[in-house]
């Protein structure tokens, strides 16, 4: 096989190399001479880093040396960039949990807002590092339910942190896959199932709540996690329903530090609606480099996640386990009756006939589970709809194979062996295995 063809990239000071590799590419990047950073982690010198399906910026505080293997879809060196910005608002945080620390306090809770597209997770990630990189221990809450930073799409998670973040894997496989794995990155998670907000807004705030309530005690048990503070990122919604999460969120969380993303009416906003109650709002510049991700792209982000959790990365993989099961076995559950309509395409004044919130009872079928991505619930026996509701995931299965005359399925694991508990979430996830 020929050698990939090789590119030298030479940048000076605060410039970053920008590039974009489609998902059926792989680039390999190493560091030659100087430093340079992905999102706030490091790269080491000489050692070659792999990325497929990736759009990201390798920025540069004192200049540096590049090499890259393979052919990327974009690649550009822009010297114009937010760092510096970026950099202030994590110095200004930092001031925050020092404070925490020498009054035994609470540290920053940051809520990043703004629309799509506009870099909330990239800058999640720098100042998630950032504190890292001072040995800080903060907890990374993802409300985003429709890629998942964390873990599948469709969740709501909090994870602590203690470990670096992944140059080529992001919070790494381990926050994908099994919990075996002795990782340091361990999500809790509550599953929604839908991917936005607006398809069942009761039930994502019922869950977020809930969310909230697991974080604080999880603040009142880690000293370092307190005073380490939490980073929330965000779904894109900048509408009726995105303000009232917004409003919800602070109000759950004791968000004090709000980060207005790339969006002047919502940082005007957010600036009269919560500064007065003594919450910082601080508008940041998107960077030049955040592209606006079409659908495909998006749908291939999810199905790269899914793939990723079944059968790990590239430098961590897993062999996942296919078992025959019962229907009788399992318990199948989803929200509402069938396919509940967003709130917003009711009639005005008309409220909905169903509770957004209501648990029914799924008889299995190809029709329905055929490639379906399952939640494990935790739940070990049916409690009320709340209860089982806002108990936490054990893990997903995939439905690969529906046999309806002798009433079993097929389902894929990350691990083998039994799987634990009986009541599984059905959402909208779907996945055809490749």
């Amino acid at each position: 096989m020929s050698k990939p063809e090789s590119q030298e990239w030479i940048l000076e000071e605060e410039n970053e190399l920008r590039i974009e590799v489609d998902f059926d590419t792989k680039v390999k990047l190493r560091l030659i001479t100087g430093t340079a950073e992905v999102f706030g982690t490091e790269l080491a010198q000489n050692i070659d880093y792999e990325f497929t399906g990736r759009k990201l910026a390798i920025f540069t505080w004192h200049g540096c040396k590049l090499v890259m293997y393979g052919k990327c879809s974009v690649e550009y060196i822009a010297n114009e960039t937010p760092m510096v910005s970026y950099l202030n608002m994590h110095l200004a945080l930092e001031q925050r949990r020092i404070l925490a620390t020498q009054n035994n306090g609470q540290g920053p809770r940051v809520l990043i807002v703004g629309p799509n597209d506009v870099g909330k997770t990239s800058l999640s990630k720098m100042l998630l590092s950032y504190a890292l990189r001072q040995n800080r221990h903060p907890i990374y809450v993802d409300l985003d339910c429709s890629e998942g930073s964390i873990t599948m799409p469709g969740c709501l998670t909090a994870t602590p942190l203690t470990e670096m973040i992944d140059v080529e894997e992001g919070f790494g496989s381990s926050a994908t896959s099994a919990p075996t794995a002795g990782s340091a990155v361990m999500p809790l998670a509550y599953y929604y199932g839908f991917p936005s907000p607006k398809d069942n807004s009761k039930l994502y705030g019922l869950l977020l709540s809930r969310l909230a309530q697991s974080v604080s005690r999880r603040l009142e048990e880690d000293d370092a996690a307190r005073k380490s503070g939490i980073v929330i990122d965000t779904n894109g919604l900048i509408d009726s329903t995105g303000y009232e999460i917004i409003a919800n969120c602070i109000k759950a969380f004791s968000v004090d530090v709000i980060i207005v993303l790339g969006h002047e009416r919502l940082y005007s906003d957010m600036t009269r609606l919560h500064q007065k109650s003594g919450v910082a709002v601080i508008k940041l510049a998107k960077s030049g480099g955040v592209v606006e991700r079409d659908s495909s792209f998006r749908r291939q982000t999810q199905n790269h996640k899914i793939r990723e959790y079944f059968y790990g990365t590239t430098k961590n993989e897993l062999a996942p386990y296919s078992t025959m099961i019962n229907y009788h076995d399992v318990e199948i559950l989803r929200v509402g009756e069938g396919s509940l309509a967003p709130s917003s395409a009711l009639p005005i004044g008309e409220d909905r006939k169903v509770s957004e919130t209501h648990v029914v009872k799924v008889d299995p079928s190809e029709h329905i589970l055929l490639h379906s991505v399952l939640a494990v619930s935790n739940a070990d026996k049916m409690k009320s709809e709340e209860e089982i509701l806002e108990t936490n995931l054990a893990g997903f299965i995939y439905v690969s194979e529906v046999h309806e005359a002798r009433k079993k399925m097929t389902v894929l694991s990350p691990c083998p062996g039994r799987i634990p508990k009986k009541y599984w979430w059905l959402g909208s996830l779907q996945w055809a295995e490749d």
